[in-house]
Formats: structure tokens, sequence, C-alpha cells
């Protein structure tokens, strides 16, 4: 594969990392936090709407990082690396998953 076809498959898996990849973490962390919010007290809507909120100054770094990476397979790591455990809170924090 030339030089040239490299970069760009780099620039797309890049475009993808930062646009789906970041939005997939995001989704996790908004659910993670919204169902925290709401087991310590806080109304469900609003918890949700906080977390919503919030979401908004989380998608934009982690798009950012993506792009500061050295490569698309390092900010593909670090996606699935922070992804994990929040899709395991998200499922332990889940109603009716205390067993």
């Amino acid at each position: 594969m030339s030089k040239r076809a490299r970069n760009r498959w780099s620039v797309v898996a890049r475009s993808l990392a930062g646009t789906l990849g970041a939005y997939g973490v995001t989704s996790l962390f908004t659910a993670a936090l919204s169902l925290v919010l709401a087991r310590i007290g806080v109304d469900r809507v609003e918890a949700v709407t906080a977390a919503t909120l919030l979401s908004f100054a989380v998608f934009a770094p982690i798009a950012m990082a993506v792009f500061h990476a050295r490569s698309a397979a390092r900010a593909w790591t670090w996606l699935i690396i922070v992804s994990v455990p929040l899709g395991f809170a998200v499922l332990a924090l889940l109603p009716g998953a205390e067993g």
C-alpha cells in the first residue's frame, strides 16, 4: 500500500474515531452519569438532563484527543479502554441489576 493510501486510511480511521467513537464513549458516560445521579436520589428527569448537558463538554475533548493521538490505532485503543469500564458501569447500575 502506498504512503498516500495509508495517509488517507489514517484520516478515515481518525474521522470515524473522532465522530462515532467519541459519540459512543460520550453516550456511555452520559448513561452512567445519569444512572449514578438517579441512584443517589436526583429526580430521573433532572439526572438525565444534567448528564446530557455535561455530555457536550465531554464529547469535544474526546474528539480533540483522537486527532491529537500519534496514530489512529492508538486513538481507537484509548477509546476502547475508556468505553469498557463505562459499559460495565452502565450494566451494573441498570435497574434490576442488583441480582
